[in-house]
C-alpha cells in the first residue's frame, strides 16, 4: 500500500511482487539450478556473448530485516492468487523485475503449455492479481 493511501492498487500490488523477486535475487542462499561444486563461479561473459549486452549483474547485497519481511510478505500473497494461475503470476512478474516494460505475453505461451492464447494469459494475470488486491483490501478493512 503506496504512503496515504487506503487500499492496495493492482500497481501497488505488482510493484511489491517485483520488488520480492529482485530481493530473491539478491539473496545468497537463492536456488540455484545446477550443482552447487561445479566451477560455476569462473564463467565469465564475454563481451561477444550475444546475451552479455542485455544481463545486468545482479548485486550480491545482504538484505535488511524489513526488506526480507517486505519480500516474504509480497510471496505469501501468491497464495491469494488462483492456484491455476500462480505460475502464469510468477513468469510475468519474472519478465518485469528482469526489466522489461512489459510483459512478453506471447513469450509465456509455451512454459504455460500453451500454443495460442496470448491475450487470454494477459486477462488471467490482471484477474489474479486483481483477487489479490481484493484480498488485501478485505483484510485491511476487517483490520
Amino acid at each position: 500500500m503506496m504512503e496515504g493511501s487506503q487500499f492496495w492498487t493492482f500497481a501497488d500490488v505488482e510493484e511489491r511482487l517485483v520488488e520480492a523477486l529482485q530481493f530473491q535475487w539478491r539473496t545468497e542462499g537463492g536456488r540455484w539450478a545446477f550443482a552447487s561444486d561445479g566451477p560455476w563461479h569462473l564463467i565469465v561473459r564475454d563481451w561477444w556473448d550475444w546475451a552479455a549486452h542485455e544481463d545486468k549483474p545482479v548485486p550480491r547485497i545482504p538484505l535488511s530485516r524489513e526488506q526480507v519481511a517486505r519480500m516474504e510478505e509480497a510471496s505469501a500473497w501468491l497464495a491469494l492468487a488462483p492456484e491455476r494461475d500462480r505460475k502464469l503470476v510468477v513468469l510475468a512478474v519474472t519478465a518485469l523485475a528482469a526489466g522489461r516494460k512489459a510483459i512478453p505475453w506471447r513469450a509465456l505461451l509455451k512454459p504455460m503449455g500453451l500454443s495460442l492464447g496470448a491475450h487470454g494469459l494477459r486477462k488471467r494475470y490482471s484477474r489474479s492479481i486483481t483477487c489479490i488486491c481484493e484480498a488485501l483490501n478485505a483484510a485491511e478493512i476487517r483490520a
